[in-house]
Formats: C-alpha cells, structure tokens, sequence
C-alpha cells in the first residue's frame, strides 16, 4: 500500500471529509470505485440491451439508436482529456464526486428524454465526466494499492464494467422488455448515486497537481510511442462497440433468437467480459505487451468467425463469448501500456486511456450504423471491426514502443 498525502486540514467539515475517509481502506475505496463503474457500464453497455425499446419507443431505427451510443463515447472522448488538463489542480476526492454528480444528473436527464435529438444531446453529455472519473478513480486506486498492482486495480475496476454486462445489460434489456427502456436508465441513476455517496464516505483526499498548465500537460502527449498506443487502444478496441451495439438485432433478427434468450445470451457474453478481466489483470501485471499480442490475435480470431458463422445461431453465441474475453484481455494490458507511455502525468494517461477506449467505440460503433444504415445487414459490422483489429495487430509487433 502507498502512503498517500496528508487527509486534510484539521478544520475540513465532516460533510466533506468524514472520518472514514480520513485512514482509507483500499478495499472499502475500492468498492466505491466499482460500483461507479457498474453504474458507468450499466449506462454504456446497457445501451445495447434497450435499443430495440427505444427504436419501438421514439419511433426511430436502429442505425439511429446507434448514433446515440455513438453522441455518448464522444463526450468520452472530448471530456476525459478536457476535464483532467483544465481541472488538473482539483483535488483528486472533489473530481470524483463532482463528476459523480455530473453523471447521476445526466442519467436522470436519460429517462426524461422526449426525443431521439434530445437523447443525442443528453447522451453526449452523460459521456463527458466518463473518463475523469474511472481515470480519477484507476490514479487514486494505484496509490491506495502501490504501483507494482496497477493490474490488478485496472482488473477490479473493469470487474464493476464486466458485472454490468453480466447482470446489468441483460437486466436492463429485460426490463426495457417489461416496463420500458426509461425504467432501465431510472436503475442506472440509482446505482450512479449509490456510487456517489460510497466515494464520498471512503475515497480519502488526494492532492490535484496544482501549476499545470495546458502547455505542460501537452508536454505528456508527445511522441511516437504514445500515440502508437492510443492509435492500438482505439482500432483494437473498436471491433467490441462495433458489434455489442447491435448484439441484440443480431442475434434476435438475424439469428431468430427470442427476447427471453437473448437475456440469457447477453449474461453469458458478460460472463466471457468478467472471465477476460480476470485473466488479463494478472497476466498484464506480468507483461502488458505480451498480454497485448496475444489479446488482440484473439480479438481478430473471433471477428473473423463471427463474420463467417454470423447467421449461424449457436455458433455466433460461442463466438461472441470468446470475444468479450479477448478485448479484456487486449484492453487491460493495452490501457497499461498506455498508461506507462504517460509516465509523467498517470492520472491524464488514465484518463485518456478511456478516451482511446472510447475513441474505438465512436469508430466501431459509427461505422456499424454506416453499414447497417446502407443494408448490409447485422453481420456486417464484425468485417468492419476485423479490419480494424488487423491494423492493431501489426502496431502491437511492429510499432514505436512495442519492438523492444
């Protein structure tokens, strides 16, 4: 465990700072840290699981619905860098609850969307406080746990994304089945708060890095390796918003499937997420890189099956499974490389780490809703994303970073 700078000052109110934030438990300061990142998977991921609800709903289509998927990893996108160089000097407690904030707010603005423009518009912002606060969170987490374990922090907090694919997208696709999609983001509000008063009794204060400046945060944003490293995270990962986003009409009107076992379907491709993050933690604490490689060769193995037995039924489920345990793997290890390629500023690495990650999600999911736009169909999407993971491929044995 790190030792981590002086709590507060002796006057702090104890409605800022209460006692038992004072002497943190890494596992209580943990414990906030998932379930924000289950409500932050639920509002992501759970996307997916309503999107049949919300076409039938806003009386829309699907390529439409996956612009909304794709207006939220945007706000991703421009938020994590944003927030975490113009806030820099925040105390690193403040900008985890402020965020907080900011995210049970838009979720609640969710259920009350009364259009597909507004939902466009809410999702975007919803995204933004996205990457400072898992990017805050995963900096904050480090420290409580020593540097040598960041594998393992990056794994748990994946563990509150993986839990939401597990559970909560197939909870939210069968709720949005029973009482409406608005029900489901009403749930994702409630957890995002449940979060929010968790960080506020356990996350102890931690010093922002006051006196930084735009220009000296860019400073941490130069060369070559650490673009090779955001460009690997963002095609790599592409092939997962490219066909989760549309996992539910591909399987139930592509492959026929029923409502009922789609529910089941999307828990066993939660399961193959939560199994990935499991095996990637510990084997990127060994060596990101080669965690990396094999990863990404597993991604592109599964795209390419999914394109050849997309139509299939059964084979499909197999093939999804494998490939929600593969990004993990890929992703874990990648976001760890990332984060050494910004040695000088962890907590912005962090943070643009789920900017990259989401990046991905902006291109795999955009180009999904092009090709299901043009009609070519749900399958379509897995030979869009399998091109991406093949330019993943060769950076990760051949870019700036990565040779050595």
């Amino acid at each position: 465990m790190t030792a981590l700078p002086p709590a507060s000052e002796a006057d702090t109110p104890r409605w800022l700072l209460p006692r038992t934030a004072h002497a943190p438990h890494p596992a209580l300061v943990l414990t906030g840290f998932v379930v924000a990142a289950f409500a932050i998977g639920l509002s992501q991921q759970g996307a997916a699981g309503v999107i049949q609800d919300q076409v039938r709903s806003l009386d829309t289509t699907v390529d439409m619905i996956g612009w909304t998927i794709v207006a939220y990893a945007l706000g991703v996108v421009v938020g994590a860098p944003v927030i975490m160089v113009g806030l820099a000097a925040w105390n690193r407690r403040r900008l985890l609850l402020a965020m907080s904030t900011v995210f049970v707010a838009t979720s609640a603005l969710t259920v009350l969307a009364p259009s597909v423009g507004a939902l466009l518009a809410i999702r975007f912002l919803a995204g933004l406080p996205h990457g400072a606060l898992l990017g805050s969170a995963t900096y904050v987490g480090v420290l409580v746990m020593g540097a040598e374990r960041r594998g393992k922090v990056i794994a748990t907090l994946m563990y509150g994304l993986t839990a939401a694919a597990v559970v909560g997208v197939p909870g939210m696709q069968w709720l949005s089945e029973q009482a409406g999609w608005r029900v489901s983001y009403a749930v994702v509000t409630a957890v995002g708060l449940a979060g929010l008063l968790l960080m506020w009794a356990f996350v102890p204060s931690v010093r922002g890095t006051p006196g930084v400046s735009l220009r000296t945060e860019a400073a941490a944003l130069r060369g070559r390796v650490l673009w090779t490293a955001i460009g690997t995270v963002t095609v790599g990962f592409a092939g997962l918003g490219a066909v989760q986003s549309y996992i539910v009409p591909l399987l139930e009107d592509t492959n026929g499937f029923s409502s009922e076992a789609v529910t089941v379907i999307l828990m066993l491709f939660g399961l193959g997420m939560t199994a990935g993050a499991f095996i990637g933690g510990r084997l990127t604490d060994r060596s990101p890189v080669l965690t990396e490689r094999v990863g990404i060769i597993g991604v592109a193995a599964m795209l390419l099956a999914l394109g050849l037995l997309g139509t299939l039924g059964w084979p499909v489920v197999i093939a999804l499974v494998a490939l929600g345990a593969c990004v993990q793997v890929f992703s874990q290890s990648a976001q760890a490389h990332l984060m050494d390629a910004t040695h000088t500023s962890p907590s912005l690495g962090a943070a643009i780490a789920h900017s990259a990650l989401n990046a991905a999600t902006v291109v795999g999911t955009g180009l999904g809703a092009v090709v299901i736009g043009a009609g070519l169909g749900y399958v379509a999407p897995a030979w869009v994303a399998l091109g991406l993971a093949l330019v993943a491929l060769v950076l990760v044995f051949s870019g700036p970073g990565y040779r050595r």
